[in-house]
């Protein structure tokens, strides 16, 4: 388990469902930001990806934005639902626009976990509007 992120009570206590899903937002017709939170579970992955996915209904294609500047390393459970979730997404999915800040390890982190997602174009930004402005070029 090394660095990874543990969590002392679950964030179910600190975060209700109403704010992890307020996590999740439009920013444009076919673009989403998606805030992750710091210490992400099965929990926090399953709800920010379903309010994703509920945004996205009946979008042929969309992009969004992941700001992961907060989020620390999730556990490998966690990162496996990362990854499952991703691919459900694959086929309408025109860019990730993941925001990492200045933070190495976790850009090293969501590389392989947009990979193993099976992402084709994704772009790594130190700030949203960055990350934006690269979504809506692929979605152009």
């Amino acid at each position: 388990m090394g660095d990874e992120a543990q969590p002392t009570a679950p964030p179910e206590l600190s975060l209700d469902l109403d704010q992890l899903r307020r996590r999740v937002s439009r920013i444009d017709d076919r673009l989403f930001l998606l805030r992750q939170v710091s210490v992400q579970t099965r929990f926090t992955v399953e709800v920010l990806f379903d309010r994703l996915e509920e945004l996205s209904a009946g979008l042929d294609r969309f992009a969004y934005v992941v700001d992961l500047t907060q989020a620390k390393r999730p556990d490998a459970p966690t990162r496996e639902l990362l990854k499952q979730r991703i691919l459900g997404l694959n086929e309408r999915l025109a860019h990730v626009g993941l925001v990492v800040g200045s933070n190495a390890v976790m850009r090293a982190l969501a590389k392989l976990v947009v990979f193993a997602g099976g992402v084709r174009s994704f772009s790594f930004h130190e700030s949203i509007d960055d990350a934006a402005a690269a979504c809506r070029r692929a979605l152009l």
